[in-house]
């Protein structure tokens, strides 16, 4: 398994962009697109356009996705049109739009609903008196309809970057939501020891990073070989591979003071694991619960988690803040102010312009076109990446 690995240098000893393979990791320069150049007036555009949508929904992403060509649509006031060049994949997120489940209940009485929510491409026409952005901008974002040839998208959700690459669509809000969570929600210092679960994930890798630059000790859980090994890269405190060690005994038995942080996306009996280990005032912010969503063969997430607490679901889509003791329990990853969210996005491109942060693309797979997202969901729900799944349009 293959992993595009993308940074200007790394805390704390600076690296060199390379392509080298480090034991089957390679190490890649992001690529411009071909339209990163200088900025035109005018571009030319088609009358019509493909997008992917569900006109129903349906048991799971597959079900309900289709392509349909639709007349390319004209900016409105304080937006701009963008041609989508790559789209970041979050198959749970995806599935559950798909079904209409929770937050996502209004799309059950809809006719035709958009899909995918994150993106980068270039900047083809502008809305009334926007002038912070240009036609020829390269731009990032997180919008509805992303899995679409061409893109309305509010101004305020686009930042301007430097070029168009896999990179930049991993970034645009997976490196945010696990920035604005670490940094602001779940408030890591440094000396905390601090457990990202599913750390070698589009959302995770980018969590034990932040957990670094605070200064804390970071134990990673994975499944396989090389996962584990990709993270082992990064000088972590602890890498555990769950298909070879326990984690429950191996956070009793190697980290009695308990964990004082929890980043957690799996549910279950990971989620109980970090529970049971948790330091007396410790943190766990939940921020998925994968091995319950609707298309693993597990325990149901409407069960409760444990006595006293609610179900995952709950404690997720609904945001709940649960004290256990002196303990808390978390369930959203967006912060009170909502001036951290537009923060943390310049801090996060900042950090990668810089060499702080690394991007991992996804690379055991090759999905490109609209077509190929339905594969790209179920290769991310399956768990067979490392990183962010990215699909090129």
């Amino acid at each position: 398994m293959q992993i595009r690995s993308t940074a200007i240098g790394w805390n704390p000893a600076p690296v060199k962009r390379s392509t080298k393979l480090v034991k089957g990791i390679p190490r890649a320069e992001p690529t411009s697109s071909g339209a990163a150049g200088a900025a035109k007036t005018k571009v030319k555009l088609p009358k019509t356009y493909k997008r992917l949508v569900a006109k129903k929904t349906g048991d799971s992403f597959r079900d309900v996705a289709t392509v349909v060509e639709k007349p390319l649509p004209t900016p409105a006031e304080n937006e701009v049109l963008v041609r989508v060049q790559y789209a970041g994949i979050n198959g749970g997120c995806e599935t559950f739009r798909a079904r209409g489940d929770h937050i996502f209940a209004k799309n059950t009485e809809l006719e035709e609903f958009g899909l995918g929510a994150e993106a980068c491409g270039v900047v083809v026409a502008t809305g009334k008196d926007v002038d912070t952005l240009k036609v020829g901008d390269n731009v990032a974002y997180s919008a509805m309809s992303a899995f679409s040839q061409y893109s309305v998208s509010s101004v305020d959700r686009c930042l301007k970057v430097d070029m168009c690459s896999p990179e930049m669509a991993a970034l645009a809000l997976s490196a945010v939501i696990a920035c604005a969570s670490i940094e602001n929600v779940l408030e890591v210092k440094s000396g905390d020891t601090v457990l990202v679960t599913a750390a070698a994930g589009g959302t995770g890798h980018f969590a034990v990073q932040f957990a670094q630059l605070a200064g804390a000790k970071v134990i990673a859980t994975c499944g396989g070989f090389h996962k584990a090994r990709a993270l082992e890269c990064l000088g972590l405190e602890r890498v555990i591979d769950y298909t070879l060690e326990d984690v429950a005994t191996v956070l009793k038995n190697e980290f009695p003071d308990g964990l004082d942080v929890v980043y957690e996306g799996v549910g279950g009996a990971m989620l109980k694991a970090a529970l049971d280990n948790l330091a007396p005032k410790g943190k766990v912010l939940t921020i998925g619960y994968i091995s319950q969503y609707p298309h693993a063969d597990s325990e149901k997430a409407s069960q409760p988690i444990a006595e006293g607490l609610p179900t995952p679901e709950d404690l997720f889509w609904k945001g709940m803040t649960v004290k256990r003791g002196e303990q808390t329990i978390m369930g959203t990853a967006m912060p009170k102010d909502p001036t951290v969210i537009p923060k943390c996005r310049e801090r996060v491109f900042e950090l990668f312009r810089e060499g702080s942060l690394r991007v991992w693309v996804d690379t055991s797979e090759s999905f490109q076109g609209i077509e190929s997202i339905p594969d790209a969901i179920d290769h991310m729900l399956q768990g067979k990446h490392i990183g962010k799944v990215v699909v090129a349009l």
